[in-house]
Parts: C-alpha cells; structure tokens; sequence
C-alpha cells in the first residue's frame, strides 16, 4: 500500500478508518431518509386506495338508490320503484313464500313452471 504523503502505515490506516467512518454515517443517514420515503408512498398509498376506491363504493351504498329512483322517476310510474325486497315483489299479490313454492310444485317444478310462463309470454 503505497503511503499518503509520507506517513507511516499506522496512520495511513487511522486516515482510512476515518474516511470509511464519515462515508458510513453518510450512507447511514441517506438510509434513513430512503427509509422514510418508503414509508410514507406506502402511507399516501394506502390513503389514495380508500379516498378513491373505498369511499366512493360506501357512498354508493347509501345514495345509489335515491339517485337512482329520481333518474328513474322520470320514466318508470311511481309504482314500480318500490325496492327489490321479497316483501314489495310479493306484497301486492297476497302470497307468500310458502304459497308461491307450493303453486309452483303444482305446476311439475320450477323447470316445468318456468317453461309454462315463458309459453304464455310468447
């Protein structure tokens, strides 16, 4: 190893371990700010993924249907905007479940009545 200047081998190595010492806290310290970096994409991403994504699906949840009923209710009479519950499909009729699966165990099954229904419609 060729000497610095003229200086013993012992300070040549002192002169080297400190350099190496200053480079390795340099290193050290942009780690961390690396580090850091990573860690807050990883914030901001998780942030982005529920203010563009999670919550535009909850608010559709809750205003879908109002919205949807009031585009609708412009073309569709007010009668058939009543919500998809068993309760509304089935609350003008006068049946029940019970009812209703009997008549259609009647008919041979619901294959059989499905083919009746679809004979009377065409």
């Amino acid at each position: 190893m060729p000497n610095i200047q003229g200086a013993p081998l012992e300070e040549q190595v002192k002169i080297l371990l400190e350099q190496n010492l200053a480079y390795s806290k340099e290193i050290y310290h942009i780690s961390k700010k690396v580090k850091s970096y990573i860690l807050w994409g990883r914030v901001m991403s998780s942030i982005s993924i529920v203010v563009f994504i999670i919550v535009p699906i909850i608010l559709g949840i809750f205003y879908w249907q109002p919205i949807v009923n009031s585009i609708m209710g412009k073309f569709l009479p007010a009668s058939m905007l009543q919500s998809a519950g068993s309760e509304s499909l089935l609350g003008g009729t006068g049946l029940d479940q019970q009812q209703l699966i009997q008549m259609i165990n009647e008919q041979g099954g619901p294959l059989k009545a499905y083919q009746q229904l679809l004979d009377q419609n065409y």
